[in-house]
């Protein structure tokens, strides 16, 4: 091991497909007294690009005058992860870009330093998935966001199978419905002391790039007192559910209602046999 004077001490790396929670999830581990939530790490490619959009490229909670990413140029002499460290002086940086590619190079450029990685595989019921897909991408052909599905959860699996590193598989409505008993396994599997605060994920200071719309303006609406003007903002047709919500830990299954018989049939068709370990029924 090298570099054992390092700020970032661990990596955990959340995998998955969108739409399942990862944002949640993160906000709960950037609670901890230990933790940073960076949101998706991947999009510190796009700071200070001005030819990319502002979406892309902000904190989503502070937007332009975030302290931690608007001044903040990725550099090429040292990996992010202890970039982002040495910037909010935390020793476990948490990251849900999800995206396989990144997650590999990434575990990569940490593998000749003392900073541990660990991942987690959050899955979701893909029929929950597909119809947050949809009610966010309507004129999206439906066999494309069903098949965008498939490939990443079986991508996802094959990176959790040859991973050589700590690993834990959970599903988003476990998180969901037991949410003290997981916060209490993951930080058990991260070596880290449950905190009870955790789980009250609004009450906390967050900075994330990309992810969750609907989660961040959770935090957005718990901190309005500090955050004045948050960047992140929900369509009409959400806002009733999001403000119903508070900031508690809740079950999302608007899909029971939501999704499409015939699109329900199609999703078994094409990608039941995929779907049977994430299945979800109460």
């Amino acid at each position: 091991m090298q570099n054992t004077s390092r700020i970032s001490r661990k990596v955990c790396l959340i995998a998955g497909a969108g739409h399942s929670g990862s944002t949640l999830l993160g906000f709960i581990l950037g609670s901890h007294s230990q933790g940073f939530y960076c949101g998706e790490a991947a999009k510190t490619r796009y700071l200070q690009d001005d030819s990319k959009k502002l979406i892309k490229r902000v904190c989503k909670l502070c937007g332009e005058d975030c302290r931690i990413w608007g001044d903040f140029h990725v550099s090429e002499n040292l990996d992010l992860y202890e970039q982002v460290a040495l910037k909010v002086n935390k020793p476990l940086i948490i990251d849900s870009s999800k995206n396989v590619d990144w997650i590999k190079q990434q575990v990569q450029s940490i593998e000749a330093t003392s900073t541990q990685s660990y991942l987690i595989f959050l899955g979701r019921d893909g029929r929950a998935v597909i119809n947050s897909r949809i009610r966010k991408y309507p004129k999206k052909n439906v066999k494309d966001l069903i098949a965008d599905w498939s490939e990443q959860i079986q991508l996802t699996s094959a990176l959790f199978d040859a991973f050589p590193h700590k690993k834990l598989k959970i599903s988003y409505e476990e998180l969901a419905t037991r949410a003290e008993a997981i916060a209490h396994q993951i930080c058990d599997f991260l070596e880290i002391d449950y905190e009870p605060e955790m789980l009250n994920y609004g009450a906390h200071e967050h900075h994330v790039l990309g992810g969750n719309n609907g989660t961040q303006f959770l935090v957005a609406q718990a901190q309005s007192e500090k955050l004045k003007n948050p960047f992140v903002q929900i369509p009409e047709r959400s806002k009733s559910f999001y403000q119903n919500l508070g900031s508690s830990i809740s079950l999302d299954l608007r899909w029971k209602q939501e999704l499409d018989p015939a699109v329900a049939n199609l999703f078994e068709e094409m990608a039941g046999r995929i779907n049977q370990e994430l299945k979800w029924e109460v």
